[in-house]
């Protein structure tokens, strides 16, 4: 695998060095508050200097050798970052369980994405977290972490005293992506409500089926995170200062308020569907009163054709001045009395 490079200068050696493109590197001190990008092999004595670091990985342009020669030492024994690197280098999906601990270790899964329709795998996010470092790890590009570093500046010069800002930033973005994506949903739930009041056919019933997927996508995606934020908030760690968790509370609400309107949307569409499928029904009902009412008036009428199409010579009738004419009274005083009898019985 051919790997990428950025020429820069490494302003400790006062050369000119190249930087793996798919690696990212910069130092936090929330000392003084001041920042920069750094070379990959300048990460292990930022640490040691009290520095915090966040890596950040794009496994798309570097292969598991080099993210492994790279990552602090603290985290090399707590995860398995080949393993890591390789499932998304192979589309796996996530694990159920979003967070996973150990003594000196967080480690968090996202995945999100603009889109949740069935066939999308979303936006994978791997994020471990240490005392002096934050690694992050995902595939081409991250909605999450685009907006992250949109944002993280500004909030880690102003507001930022340790290293949670940045974990309370990157759960934050990724229930902003939810919130957006369910609004998103919400009016295709509406538009499909609307097509379904205005006629149900096989497009409609696609369309039904395609934003149900959408919304149990998004619900999938959804549940993970409120659990990782539950297990964070209920068992303390020093990883997760004190002044981050009441936020993260909060947002624990917020996905809780998120699931009740995925809920309300699914069913929604189940009454709406069931609305149709109601109508559609007494149509078809409607239709088949119809088609028996006509059927019952020319029943009598095919009965008496049939007693006079039969080929015997000694029918009287046959011999009357007015027979015919006596036949088509008879036929039309059936079928008013038919006429009359469903009318009375409110069958017509």
């Amino acid at each position: 695998m051919m790997i990428p490079v950025v020429s820069d200068t490494n302003p400790a050696a006062g050369e000119a060095c190249l930087r793996p493109a798919g690696i990212r590197a910069e130092f936090l001190d929330f000392r003084d508050r001041s920042r920069g990008r750094l070379f990959p092999s300048e990460i292990h004595g930022e640490i040691d200097r009290g520095r915090f670091v966040w890596l950040d990985v794009d496994v798309a342009l570097v292969e598991a050798d080099l993210v492994e020669a790279t990552l602090p030492p603290q985290a090399c024994p707590g995860v398995d970052f080949r393993q890591l690197v390789d499932d998304h280098s192979a589309g796996r999906s996530p694990p159920p369980a979003a967070l996973r601990r150990t003594d000196r270790l967080l480690q968090l899964t996202f995945l999100g994405g603009a889109a949740c329709g069935p066939d999308d795998p979303g936006e994978r996010l791997d994020v471990v977290i240490g005392e002096r470092f934050l690694v992050t790890v995902h595939r081409g590009a991250n909605g999450v972490l685009d907006a992250v570093r949109r944002d993280y500046v500004h909030d880690f010069e102003q507001h930022a005293t340790s290293p949670s800002f940045l974990l309370y930033e990157l759960c934050n973005e990724q229930v902003e992506q939810f919130l957006a994506v369910k609004t998103r949903l919400e009016d295709e739930v509406e538009d499909t409500r609307r097509a379904l009041a205005d006629e149900f056919d096989q497009t409609a019933f696609a369309a039904v089926a395609s934003v149900s997927a959408k919304l149990l996508t998004l619900r999938r995606r959804v549940l993970p995170v409120r659990r990782a934020l539950e297990e964070l908030t209920s068992r303390k760690t020093v990883l997760v200062s004190e002044a981050t968790l009441p936020f993260l509370a909060a947002m624990i609400q917020t996905l809780e308020r998120l699931l009740s309107d995925i809920a309300a949307d699914r069913e929604i569409l189940e009454t709406a569907l069931n609305l149709s499928l109601t109508v559609m029904s007494h149509r078809t009902n409607q239709t088949m009163n119809r088609l028996a009412v006509v059927s019952t008036i020319f029943l009598p009428l095919t009965f008496i054709c049939g007693v006079y199409g039969m080929n015997f010579a000694a029918m009287p009738e046959f011999d009357w001045t007015h027979g015919y004419i006596y036949f088509w009274v008879l036929s039309a005083c059936v079928t008013a009395g038919v006429f009359v009898f469903l009318r009375r019985s409110r069958l017509l």
